[in-house]
């Protein structure tokens, strides 16, 4: 069975995101209805009122309430609640591409995956479901989780992925909770745990961005919070590595490494990064991650490496950032 777990957050009873909810929901059943046994898990996080889910036919459609603890609390509660042996995450805002689920599920099932990462496309359609057009999936050789991180650098959002339960549950996985940044900490040590990883660029996931959210917001309150968050984050991936010290780990060092400069390239986005630059800098580096490591990355990890470690070389640095953004 597969399990679809949806966190849905609507504090101020927005007519339009229950719309979105829909079009989620009707993604995920147009995708496996009649092919796969499933249920989709629809969890309200502490939302005044409850969505309306009229018009949405199919009976394997459950619905939960529980107090608000953010988007990891609510997917933790999903897991703890899933029957299936496959699950998977979807926002509430976000959608499937018609079509694309399928070939997934076949293809972890015929490799005996015990994960399988697919593709990601930022959608700006907020009303219907965009289709993609029509391509063929690739499926690449399953490796370990630790093998591909190796060579790539891992994007985080736990949506892309196909999961098997057993993997979540032999190693007691969960989500952070009441914090930001939740999949940065889950989706690393998750691949990493991972024996037999399998990968498609197939797009399968339409991810919506929208204004005022935590990551379009510029506050500097939402800014230092993400910055507390991500700290904490990479704390926890630091002690989680150590704990695996006697294992090949090469590959989540490197995910490590490039969430500390991502860390320090929206340090230098803020506009007082002057102010907060050397207490995110010493954060870094009580954690042996700062200055950046030079492990034989790519050329521009290098130069970031060596101008950060300057305060002509930050400055430099700020200006490229407020360039690039």
């Amino acid at each position: 069975m597969i399990s679809v777990i949806i966190p849905y957050y609507n504090p101020d009873g927005d007519t339009s995101a229950d719309a979105l909810l829909g079009r989620a929901v009707r993604s995920a059943v147009s995708n496996l209805e009649g092919l796969f046994p499933y249920e989709i898990l629809v969890i309200n996080d502490g939302s005044p009122s409850d969505p309306s889910l009229d018009g949405l036919n199919s009976t394997r459609i459950r619905y939960f309430r529980r107090p608000h603890g953010r988007l990891g609390a609510a997917r933790n509660f999903g897991m703890d609640n899933a029957s299936g042996d496959v699950l998977t995450f979807l926002d509430a805002d976000d959608y499937y591409y018609p079509g694309s689920l399928a070939p997934c599920i076949m293809a972890m099932a015929d490799t005996g995956a015990d994960l399988l990462g697919f593709g990601m496309r930022k959608s700006v359609n907020m009303t219907g479901i965009d289709n993609p057009g029509k391509e063929e999936p690739v499926f690449e050789e399953p490796v370990s989780g630790n093998g591909y991180m190796s060579r790539h650098n891992l994007f985080g959002s736990a949506c892309r992925y196909l999961i098997s339960a057993s993997l979540i549950k032999e190693n007691g996985l969960r989500f952070m909770e009441n914090a930001f940044i939740e999949d940065e900490e889950f989706t690393p040590r998750m691949v990493w745990l991972s024996r037999r990883f399998v990968n498609t660029s197939f797009p399968v996931y339409a991810y919506c961005i929208h204004p005022g959210t935590i990551t379009t917001s510029s506050s500097r309150s939402r800014a230092d919070e993400k910055a507390a968050h991500t700290l904490i984050a990479l704390g926890h991936l630091v002690t989680f590595r150590d704990g695996h010290a006697d294992e090949p780990h090469d590959g989540l060092d490197r995910k490590i490494d490039y969430l500390a400069l991502d860390h320090l390239r929206r340090t230098l986005r803020r506009k007082e990064w002057k102010e907060v630059i050397g207490s995110q800098t010493e954060a870094l580096s009580r954690m042996g991650l700062f200055p950046l490591q030079d492990k034989g990355y790519p050329r521009g990890f290098r130069l970031y490496s060596l101008l950060s470690r300057s305060r002509a070389g930050l400055y430099i640095l700020h200006l490229a950032e407020k360039f690039y953004k």
